[in-house]
Parts: C-alpha cells; sequence; structure tokens
C-alpha cells in the first residue's frame, strides 16, 4: 500500500492562501516522489543531444551562419 503526500510551498510559490494551479502542484510532487525524477535529467539531456544532432538541426544551424 502506497500513500501520497502533498505539500505546498516547496515549488517557489508564496501566500497563505491555496494554490491557483492544483494539477501542477500534484504533478510536481508526484514528479518528485516516483523514479521518474531521477531517470528525468538524463533523458531530458540524451534528448536535447539527440535533437541538436538530427540533419535538421544541423542545417538550420548552418544557414544562420
Amino acid at each position: 500500500m502506497s500513500s501520497l503526500s502533498l505539500h505546498r510551498g516547496d515549488h517557489g510559490i508564496s501566500g497563505d492562501g491555496l494554490s491557483l494551479h492544483p494539477l501542477r502542484d500534484f504533478v510536481a510532487d508526484w514528479l518528485e516522489a516516483t523514479p521518474a525524477a531521477i531517470l528525468m535529467r538524463p533523458v531530458g539531456a540524451f534528448l536535447a543531444d539527440w535533437v541538436q544532432a538530427s540533419p535538421m538541426a544541423i542545417l538550420v544551424r548552418s544557414l544562420q551562419r
């Protein structure tokens, strides 16, 4: 059995009232609590490098020079 505890105020949102974006807060809390948070940085770096190495990105960079 797993439990989910949501916490407010850890995502740079200040204020005493309820959050204006509860869905965004839920997704951020969920990602921080799952192994996906561990994989996001290397996967994001891989995808960024992959996009930069694609033929279309190389062509666009060469045309900008």
